[in-house]
């Protein structure tokens, strides 16, 4: 980007609030917050878990995209208590690493627990965990496992295609600072149940 004087944009709405030693994404995570231009996520994720996004960066950027950008500008404001709400998560991700630290240990913990029960997780330390199901009865199957779960009390989204490449539907679990260890295992033990 410095070669061609490009601008640098990173869509960050996986990472805020997690990644990073202070939690502010990828960019800090890699030491390069300094040469990124425009930063964007959401407000659904680790900030707040509500609905709505941001778009941060210079002035000038901000400015322009206020007036030239179509979903901005045709879009209703984030209700305030939307707002509120990502304002409290952004303090209390700023202010500590307790709940970083929690998510990494639930994280870990699922990963490994899952692993050991035979599931195929793709590879990765990232909280929104996806476990596989392959092949033409992929989809199906992955359907009917999040039916399962959720029958019992837990919620997983369950995805094919045309989301993810045909032959590659998964379930994905996301993982939360807020989850005890018994909500790991109950998660673990609810996918152990479903696929029997």
């Amino acid at each position: 980007a410095e070669r061609y004087d490009a601008l640098v944009l990173v869509d960050d709405s996986h990472a805020v609030g997690f990644v990073g030693p202070h939690g502010r994404g990828t960019p800090e995570h890699f030491g390069v917050s300094e040469r990124v231009d425009i930063l964007t996520g959401t407000l659904g994720k680790a900030l707040g878990g509500a609905s709505g996004g941001y778009v941060s960066g210079r002035q000038e950027i901000v400015d322009l995209l206020r007036q030239r950008a179509r979903p901005y500008l045709f879009s209703n404001a984030v209700a305030p208590m939307v707002a509120a709400g990502s304002l409290t998560a952004i303090e209390l991700a700023t202010a500590s690493d307790q709940a970083r630290e929690a998510l990494r240990r639930n994280t870990d913990l699922f990963r490994m627990l899952m692993t050991e029960a035979g599931f195929e997780l793709l590879p990765g330390e990232h909280p929104i965990t996806p476990v596989m199901f392959r092949g033409e009865d992929g989809a199906r199957r992955a359907a009917e496992v999040a039916d399962r779960m959720l029958a019992e009390g837990v919620y997983v989204i369950a995805f094919s295609f045309p989301v993810v490449p045909r032959g590659l539907a998964r379930i994905r679990v996301q993982l939360s600072a807020a989850h005890s260890e018994e909500d790991v295992r109950r998660c673990v033990a609810a996918f152990i149940a479903a696929t029997q």
